[in-house]
């Protein structure tokens, strides 16, 4: 299920920069970070072997598997399995 809120407001976090965190779904199916950056909460939804750039500012992101991570922008994170890989 793909979920639709702070989808309007993630467009403008998926423009592409030099500073900006990428995050891969290496799965078959999609996956939800929260992301909290700037102050604000969102939720973004990754499909299934898709990429997408967010995180321009430094975030904190929340990953499927309840582990939390702080980013800080040029990070790349790859969803594997249940787990994730954040390459700094």
């Amino acid at each position: 299920m793909i979920g639709l809120v702070g989808l309007c407001s993630l467009a403008g976090l998926q423009a592409t920069s030099a500073h900006a965190a990428s995050v891969t779904n290496q799965n078959g199916e999609p996956h939800t970070l929260a992301v909290t950056e700037d102050g604000v909460k969102s939720e973004l939804v990754v499909g299934a072997g898709e990429t997408l750039t967010f995180c321009l500012t430094g975030c904190f992101i929340t990953l499927p598997n309840g582990d939390r991570a702080a980013l800080a922008g040029p990070e790349s994170v790859e969803l594997v399995g249940d787990g994730a890989i954040i390459n700094r």
